[in-house]
């Protein structure tokens, strides 16, 4: 009997190991690959094929450059937030943390409204606005777990099932090879589609919440720069190549109506089966729910330590924090479904540039001082990293103008 128990423990000895090794980059991949980046990849897909396919490595460039900042300061466990707190001072500080959280809570928004949207199509629910709220309410149970090991669990558990779902559809469409490969080569298009289409996939493969959570880890990992280099890497590269799977899947569906909430899926129904539909609409929900609550972790972080409060994960004001911009999800997100043309979809398009335009360049901006300050990164260095910093900033710009115009359209 004890050998029995002995052998049936190893595989989960093995996952829980694997899961504490790169369960940090996994919710990384988890918070960037929400419903926005579902629809984004959706629409390069449906617009231009395999064309786009080349910005992701492009995409993973970038961010593992921001990471290698970020995963310095974290080794030291020197939260980016501490930092700012210490250059600007506490009176600045606290104003832009909580101002830097509430628009980052505008993706939570967005996310639980395709989780509800998801459950209303999953469960016997028909309420789409009970079903947000009872995506929040997940949400705050994720979080009163206050283990981060059981949190990363789950977690790793939700990216697997999105993962798998999205294999299991490309597997079945049998994509054509070297038009893939096609795709990894760079081509530059004189077109406003095109290009705004290029800063997108950039803007949500860089995701700067998770800057704030890595660098305020440490008590939780206790790692050096190499073991959170090998982490972000892993989940990086999950959230790239998932990324393409949504790319090719859509190139191939072509499916020529406005994006909805199972667009993506119904051309997938014609060619593979009904029973699609429901796995799509799966892989949706768990990206949504998993990127709201995960996103806010941030937060936890930040609105403490603008305070000089030294925050752990699942601390009370870790926690406090976290549910209170739940909350605000959701005084927000049925008010806007209710009384405005905004669909879930609509908000999953539009809420990742309202979250990126501002927060993203002062993160990335913030990132390249402290490691400035505190290390001493050669010349080489500092121009790896400046280069990225300008290539957000000018990602920002682009998105900021394009984000005014759809949202200009939209009312």
């Amino acid at each position: 009997m004890g050998q029995t128990s002995s052998v049936v423990d190893v595989p989960f000895k093995r996952a829980k190991e694997t899961v504490h090794q790169y369960g940090l980059g996994l919710l990384f991949a988890a918070n960037i690959f929400g419903a926005g980046s579902v629809y984004i990849l959706t629409e390069a897909g449906l617009l231009f094929g395999y064309g786009l396919l080349w910005v992701l490595p492009l995409g993973l460039g970038v961010g593992l450059v921001m990471h290698e900042m970020s995963a310095r300061l974290a080794a030291e466990d020197r939260p980016l937030m501490t930092y700012i707190r210490d250059v600007l001072g506490e009176r600045t500080a606290k104003p832009f943390a909580f101002g830097i959280s509430f628009i980052m809570q505008f993706w939570s928004v967005a996310n639980y409204a395709l989780a509800g949207a998801a459950l209303v199509y999953l469960t016997p629910l028909s309420n789409l606005y009970v079903a947000v709220i009872v995506s929040a309410a997940l949400g705050i149970a994720l979080v009163e777990l206050r283990v981060y090991s059981r949190i990363e669990g789950v977690i790793a558990a939700l990216v697997f099932a999105i993962f798998t779902s999205y294999l299991v559809i490309v597997a079945n469409l049998q994509p054509p090879a070297t038009g893939i490969a096609g795709g990894f080569v760079p081509e530059i298009v004189g077109d406003i589609e095109y290009m705004t289409m290029i800063i997108a996939l950039l803007g949500t493969t860089v995701y700067y919440p998770n800057f704030f959570i890595q660098t305020s880890m440490q008590h939780e990992k206790n790692w050096d720069v190499s073991r959170y280099r090998r982490d972000h890497t892993v989940g990086l590269a999950a959230v790239i190549a998932l990324s393409a799977t949504v790319i090719v899947a859509a190139a191939i569906s072509m499916p020529d109506a406005d994006l909805a909430f199972t667009t993506p899926a119904e051309p997938l129904v014609e060619m593979i089966g009904e029973w699609v539909l429901g796995l799509f609409i799966l892989a949706v929900g768990a990206a949504s729910f998993s990127s709201a609550t995960g996103t806010l972790f941030a937060a936890g972080f930040m609105v403490p330590q603008s305070s000089g409060i030294s925050t752990q994960f699942g601390d009370l004001h870790f926690r406090r924090t976290v549910h209170f911009l739940i909350g605000i999800s959701v005084a927000l997100a049925i008010p806007i479904l209710a009384f405005t043309d905004f669909t879930p979809v609509d908000l999953a398009l539009l809420m990742p540039a309202v979250n990126g335009v501002v927060g993203l360049p002062l993160t990335a901006l913030a990132l390249f001082a402290a490691v400035r300050r505190y290390f001493d990164p050669s010349r080489l260095e500092q121009a790896v990293f400046l280069t990225a910093v300008v290539v957000l900033f000018l990602t920002s710009l682009v998105t900021g103008e394009d984000l005014a115009r759809s949202v200009f359209e939209l009312l």
